[in-house]
């Protein structure tokens, strides 16, 4: 399986990263792990089809996360026009939250998405959400409430992605962790650590409490992208990881 980074930025663009979606692959068949505002540019820079990605998961409902939405389907609509199912996923009122969304950014167009095949599903804390070959876990993340931000494990064909979305600490991410093939976990922070993030030094004394093949940072400041003498393994956008 492969993830391929499209963004791994902050709701600041720090770095002049992209904002966060991440792609997992099997073959031809395709899933997006959150979608934010610059993922439809990024999909296009890397050659992926739309069409063979057959599902969206939403950690939380901040820009950075979902915003990317509106883009992926005016395209899916308009300019590619989608032949197959598209399922997104997210916390509960999801269909409404992409809905409100789209007419937001293209008014006019939401009326149109009732058109296409979308199907949606909420997850809920720690009820086990099963859609053929996939199964999705999530953990209520200690960030901005309005947001509904959640910790997500998608489980897909043997493999598991554990992402942390935003958040600062929880114990939840011990469970979200555990025997995943790859965890991302966001880490504004180098010291500070402040309420909905995480923080560098935080993250050191806490790694020993996962249990992963491999952990990655993401949703970095500056002065974590820049940091030297660092231990922990940062992603860039762009970056494909094999697991």
């Amino acid at each position: 399986m492969e993830l391929t980074v499209l963004g791994c930025g902050d709701a600041f663009g720090n770095g002049g990263r992209n904002n966060t979606s991440f792609l997992i692959s099997e073959g031809e068949e395709r899933i997006l792990l959150d979608c934010g505002a610059s993922t439809l540019i990024r999909l296009k820079h890397e050659g992926i089809d739309l069409e063979s990605i057959s599902t969206i998961i939403i950690s939380h409902f901040h820009g950075d996360h979902y915003g990317g939405i509106p883009f992926f389907l005016i395209s899916s609509m308009f300019e590619n026009p989608r032949k197959n199912p598209l399922r997104i996923i997210g916390p509960k009122g999801v269909a409404k939250r992409v809905y409100d969304l789209q007419e937001a950014m293209y008014a006019g167009s939401a009326a149109k998405t009732l058109e296409m095949d979308l199907v949606y599903f909420e997850y809920e804390q720690e009820k086990p959400l099963k859609i053929d070959e996939l199964t999705i876990n999530a953990w209520q993340a200690d960030h901005s409430p309005p947001s509904i931000p959640h910790c997500v494990r998608v489980e897909w064909k043997g493999k598991v992605v554990a992402f942390s979305g935003d958040t600062s600490w929880t114990d939840h991410l011990i469970p979200l962790s555990d025997n995943s093939d790859i965890f991302i976990c966001e880490c504004n922070f180098m010291d500070q650590v402040d309420f909905g993030h995480l923080g560098y030094t935080e993250l050191l004394e806490k790694e020993s409490l996962f249990n992963t093949k491999q952990m990655w940072l993401t949703h970095m400041a500056d002065e974590v992208i820049n940091a030297e003498n660092f231990s922990l393994n940062r992603l860039a956008d762009g970056q494909i990881i094999n697991f």
